[in-house]
């Protein structure tokens, strides 16, 4: 099984992400791996890693976080806070280059739903910013 983390590139003068593109799309040559670089990829790997229930991937067992899971149970303050709390975790955890700038976890009463917002940056690039918006 290969190992897709993402990983520093060096070029002169300039560090540069690669990874894989989330969600899966043709590459335009005929194949479904294609690739995302730098603020685009890190994005791609938050999306992965804050979709992924622990316990999915079978050699890092606590990998990601209960979003998915938490469809099923009450929305109210104490799971927005903990639903909160484990994705600042887990990013700080598993994607030690982003620097969170914000991360809002919404409510949406009326259909039972969870915005996450986040805005996210790296050290290499502070000027720049991504922005990461998931419903679940």
């Amino acid at each position: 099984m290969a190992n897709f983390d993402l990983e520093y590139i060096s070029t002169p003068g300039k560090n540069r992400v690669l990874g894989l593109a989330y969600p899966m799309r043709q590459d335009g040559v005929g194949g479904f791996v294609s690739q995302n670089d730098n603020l685009g990829a890190l994005r791609d790997g938050i999306i992965q890693l804050l979709m992924t229930v622990p316990g999915e991937r079978v050699f890092r067992p606590d990998f990601g976080t209960s979003l998915r899971s938490a469809v099923f149970e009450p929305l109210d303050q104490g799971l927005l806070s903990t639903l909160k709390s484990q994705i600042a975790f887990s990013i700080a955890k598993y994607e030690p280059r982003v620097i969170v700038k914000s991360l809002e976890v919404i409510p949406i009463w009326d259909t039972n739903q969870v915005a996450i917002e986040l805005q996210i940056t790296t050290s290499n690039d502070l000027l720049n910013t991504q922005t990461v918006e998931l419903l679940v």
